[in-house]
């Protein structure tokens, strides 16, 4: 749960939701750049930023995948393997691979 993933998906996130909740409030103030209270906006975004990272702690213990993520199955995964068979993108086969039957006409 604590691997370098786990705090990567975390920080992420927190530095998201801090961005996300400074434009919110810039433009729910709809005050100018040098109008705005930035130490309050700040402080406010902090706060966001602080509780998306006990989020994540809270997530990385109700699911031990190394993601911050509370939903299973989102954690690093193998590549799906190609399905094997002939190649037909180009019509020659794979080595190795079957001839095709001729139907007589």
């Amino acid at each position: 749960m604590w691997g370098r993933n786990f705090w990567r998906d975390a920080a992420e996130r927190a530095i998201r939701t801090t961005a996300q909740v400074i434009v919110a409030l810039a433009a729910a103030a709809g005050t100018g750049l040098l109008d705005t209270d930035w130490l309050a906006m700040l402080s406010a975004a902090g706060m966001a930023g602080v509780l998306s990272v006990l989020t994540s702690v809270a997530a990385g213990a109700a699911v031990d995948d190394g993601t911050a993520s509370t939903i299973p199955g989102t954690g690093p995964t193998q590549p799906t393997p190609a399905p094997a068979g002939p190649a037909v993108e180009d019509g020659t086969p794979e080595p190795g691979a079957e001839p095709a039957q001729v139907a007589a006409t």
